[in-house]
């Protein structure tokens, strides 16, 4: 058979689409002739003999390099709109608007008084024990403790969606009291958002609803209201007087 046979016939040889008695005069003349042989070789192993070039490898370099990139900016875009779609539907981002935000508020004196525990700090202090009246452990009074009338405010939150959370800070200002001790004035703030209610929630039938109060009001204490449309700030002391004149 002749070599320029051979040689068209070569490729196909090296994929295995020849059939058998092609096979033996393919190999015969490959055994025979020196030439084509080498083509032979050279077409069966070129994979593995295939050298770049740096100035050819360097292209190949960067545009794996940018590939990289774009898929790790593809996943971090995506694990941020992930994260911001969570943080709006299930935590909170916007509060709540005003017209669908409704409280009812109350007010009362209570008795309360500090008493030393049996506990001690790591310094060696006596650990106090707050009791108020409402407290199965505030009877008997103990001699020689001071008794306090607080001032107690309590507010209750319904919002006009399936489920809220909520969100607090405090601003405190310290002043000297009418007894000459130093105090604190505090102003509180509160941010309430309509959400989605999550699986592990365990706020029971009426999520929607948020309870907050404090036992220590006093002439300048405040309560803001963080709602989507406005703020509203509360004279926690005034209201307090309104309530309990009523």
């Amino acid at each position: 058979m002749k070599c320029n046979i051979i040689r068209d016939l070569l490729p196909l040889y090296c994929d295995k689409l020849t059939s058998q008695d092609s096979n033996e005069e393919i190999e015969k003349h490959l055994h025979e002739c020196e030439e084509c042989n080498a083509v032979y070789e050279s077409m069966n192993n070129k994979e593995d003999n295939i050298k770049l070039s740096d100035t050819d490898v360097k292209p190949l370099k960067k545009v794996k390099k940018r590939t990289a990139l774009k898929i790790i900016a593809a996943i971090l875009g995506t694990a941020a709109v992930l994260f911001g779609v969570f943080m709006f539907v299930f935590w909170g981002v916007i509060p709540i608007s005003s017209d669908k935000l409704h409280y009812t508020v109350t007010a009362k004196e209570v008795k309360s008084y500090c008493v030393e525990s049996e506990e001690r700090d790591e310094d060696g202090s006596y650990i106090y024990e707050y009791r108020s009246e409402f407290g199965d452990d505030f009877y008997p009074i103990p001699d020689g403790v001071k008794v306090k009338n607080e001032k107690w405010i309590d507010f209750e939150f319904e919002g006009a969606c399936s489920c809220t959370n909520e969100r607090t800070d405090s601003k405190y200002d310290n002043f000297v009291n009418d007894e000459g001790v130093n105090d604190i004035l505090a102003h509180y703030h509160i941010w309430i958002y309509p959400v989605v209610k999550l699986p592990f929630d365990d706020r029971g039938k009426y999520p929607n609803q948020y309870s907050w109060g404090t036992n220590d009001v006093k002439e300048g204490s405040t309560l803001t209201i963080h709602y989507r449309d406005k703020t509203e700030t509360i004279d926690l002391w005034e209201l307090y007087q309104k309530i309990v004149k009523e």
